[in-house]
């Protein structure tokens, strides 16, 4: 066996080196940090497992979304420390409080960004705010294998090719196991995030970042409870080198340009994510103001419709068109387009760390509004 999949299609999920029988599936790390699985051939039985098991191999069912429903927390506190409405806060909590285990992605010290389970709500803050890189998700294949045996209501919350693979165990999906994904922008790798913040921090021990503050998007490094780097994407946009190379999609994994989940059908039992375009085309004048952000909900089965039902009380909970959900967030309707900026940025990065590459591509972008201003301030000036 040669490759467990075409590496171009490979989502890094390491759910073939969790269902190996022989343990000889181990990571390799390729062009900016990105992981892929490699074989070692010596041990290997050729079961094809490994193949079987892959969910870029796989054709899945889709569900289209029964509703779409924009909402977020009435607790105060919850919907403060969420990342938009916090919606997975609330599902997390419903799931443990009915004695079972919720598997979602945390941010731990020293720059670890990796799914965990927790099964007691006074840890739903270590799975709270978003993590905008790859998590690795192996470590716990095995606990979750073991809940859904003894009957344990289990949620597992991630990206949809994260989703992919957990469905991907089971011929047929459990009834105790809710699957709940995440609008994905796309994934850059935990290397290349430890490089950018060992570039900017330097010898600081970062003991906690995010991405979010409230309804602002960024890089804050935390160390020693002390905020050592702050960064708005929007106030000071294409100077972060790790943050504006994710947003316009340029170091995320190779398999994100191809994304067979970015679509509006959905594999899971909810898709969640922040509700862009609320209110822009359809008239929302019922919705309230909502200070830090607003989820969207998209249940895409009974069970999604089932959770939906029981968190409702804890929910502004408020049923919007589904086209209007799909409108305003590109990842519903097609995964991004690698174009020649970006190939050109991807083929740099083959000769090392590069996070200056970015800056010179989308330079005339970023002269341009200073140049249109100048041109301005001179026509002002010969008027007068």
């Amino acid at each position: 066996m040669n490759e467990i999949c075409n590496k171009k299609e490979c989502t890094g999920c390491g759910l073939c080196i969790a269902q190996c029988p022989h343990n000889c599936i181990s990571i390799h790390t390729g062009v900016m940090g990105h992981v892929y699985p490699i074989i070692d051939h010596s041990r290997c039985t050729d079961c094809g497992l490994c193949r079987k098991k892959c969910p870029a191999n796989t054709v899945f069912t889709y569900h289209k979304p029964v509703k779409a429903f924009a909402t977020w927390s009435k607790d105060y506190e919850t919907y403060k420390m969420s990342a938009s409405g916090g919606i997975a806060t609330e599902i997390a909590r419903y799931i443990i409080l009915s004695g079972g285990a919720v598997y979602g992605c945390a941010s731990l010290p020293d720059i670890k960004i990796k799914h965990i389970r927790i099964d007691n709500v006074d840890d739903l803050p270590l799975l709270q705010g978003s993590k905008y890189v790859q998590s690795d998700i192996v470590s716990i294949i095995r606990p979750l294998k073991e809940d859904i045996k003894v009957g344990k209501p289990v949620c597992f919350i991630g990206t949809p090719c994260q989703v992919a693979a957990i469905r991907n165990i089971y011929k047929d999906k459990p009834d105790n196991l809710y699957l709940i994904d995440l609008i994905c922008h796309g994934v850059p790798s935990i290397q290349e995030l430890r490089k950018h913040i060992r570039r900017i921090a330097g010898k600081n021990r970062i003991d906690h970042m995010s991405f979010r503050k409230q309804n602002q998007y960024g890089l804050y490094l935390f160390s020693s409870n002390k905020v050592i780097y702050s960064y708005d994407l929007f106030a000071k946009r294409f100077q972060d080198s790790y943050m504006n190379p994710f947003m316009d999609a340029f170091n995320v994994r190779d398999s994100c340009y191809r994304c067979k989940y970015a679509r509006p059908e959905r594999i899971s039992d909810m898709t969640i994510g922040d509700f862009w375009g609320l209110g822009d085309k359809y008239p929302a004048e019922e919705i309230p103001e909502h200070e830090i952000g607003c989820s969207v909900a998209l249940p895409s089965t009974e069970k999604g419709m089932f959770l939906l039902d029981k968190i409702s009380r804890r929910l502004n909970l408020y049923e919007r068109p589904l086209q209007e959900a799909i409108d305003g967030n590109a990842q519903l309707q097609h995964p991004f387009f690698l174009n020649r900026r970006i190939r050109i940025y991807r083929n740099i990065q083959h000769l090392g760390y590069m996070p200056w590459a970015y800056h010179l591509l989308v330079s005339d972008i970023i002269l341009w509004p200073k140049v249109r201003g100048l041109f301005r301030k001179i026509k002002r000036l010969v008027t007068i």
